[in-house]
């Protein structure tokens, strides 16, 4: 089994979990697995990255995770609790990736009416409420309706409501659609407090670069199945070394650099795949042996999106 994170007893637990859909009027034969035998945990106070492909499982396996579906086969538990109990639910908010509000009702309405529905005094539901509006930068726009509201002003709201009952386990399908670069750089500093308050945050994103900033675990998931990202990414991570040539470098072709694999030339770049700075003085060598006139050189290695296309690629291949 699959182990996101360091603590000794797991928030999130799936085994052998399966979700298959089915429709009513098309049977069996036209059934799509949307997760296949997918076992984990994920320990407290950390923040996931979930990221694959479109359709790779990533919606519902937050779906699952949050009780809002039953799984085909398997089971899943939330600190301890089956996903679908009352238990589990008091321990975790979502946010999905596209919320939807009452278009009539306020900023202000809509998080009093949540806080309501989680029973606080009038008292509570008036400081959460103003608690709220400030930490995700909503107070200037609280008497406005939302049905006016942009999407990114919808998802600043949406996560105000899932802050209400201060949960241990967030999960965010697509959180920063909509929202603009300050916008974005405040949900990272709101996600950062949580975890160093405790809670565990599940993002599935399509911006990886935001992912990176927030993580270093990630769970990659490609047609329904786990595949072991953090640790292949963590072990297979390439790293190339950049050399700025003037134009009479040109010719230079990649039998001249191998052992070392040519990743892009250009009349005055090139770009060659390494598995060390210990390479670099061998690579420099053989391009002024080549009769390349280097003016610059820089190591550099993939991050997080680079190694997902290419992982990606590659298991298409």
């Amino acid at each position: 089994m699959d182990a996101v994170g360091h603590s000794a007893t797991p928030l999130i637990e799936c085994r052998e979990v399966t979700k298959t859909y089915r429709s009513i009027w098309t049977g069996r034969s036209q059934a799509v697995c949307a997760l296949r035998d997918v076992s984990l945990e994920i320990g407290a106070g950390t923040i996931v990255g979930l990221i694959g492909p479109n359709g790779a499982g990533k919606t519902t396996f937050l779906s699952l995770i949050a009780g809002l579906i039953h799984p085909s086969k398997g089971l899943v538990r939330v600190g301890g609790h089956p996903a679908r109990s009352i238990e589990a639910r008091e321990l975790l908010a979502y946010v999905p990736e596209s919320p939807v509000f009452l278009a009539r009702y306020s900023a202000r309405a809509v998080l009093r009416y949540h806080a309501a529905l989680h029973g606080l005094s009038r008292r509570e539901i008036g400081d959460v409420t103003e608690r709220l509006l400030k930490q995700v930068k909503l107070r200037e726009y609280a008497r406005r309706r939302v049905g006016g509201f942009s999407q990114g002003m919808r998802q600043r709201l949406a996560l105000g409501v899932a802050l209400i009952n201060r949960p241990r386990l967030l999960l965010l399908d697509e959180p920063s659609n909509g929202l603009d670069p300050i916008g974005v750089i405040e949900l990272r500093r709101v996600l950062s407090d949580l975890r160093q308050a405790g809670a565990t945050v599940v993002i599935s994103s399509h911006r990886l670069g935001e992912l990176e900033k927030l993580t270093s675990e990630y769970i990659f998931l490609d047609k329904g199945r786990i595949v072991r990202f953090g640790d292949e990414a963590a072990s297979r991570q390439e790293a190339f070394v950049r050399v700025d040539l003037l134009p009479s470098g040109a010719g230079i072709n990649a039998e001249q650099v191998a052992p070392h694999r040519l990743l892009e030339r250009s009349p005055t770049r090139m770009r060659i795949a390494v598995t060390g700075i210990e390479e670099v003085p061998d690579v420099v060598r053989r391009l002024t042996d080549a009769g390349g006139r280097i003016t610059g050189v820089q190591l550099e290695s993939e991050d997080v999106e680079q190694a997902f296309v290419r992982l990606c690629q590659e298991r298409a291949s």
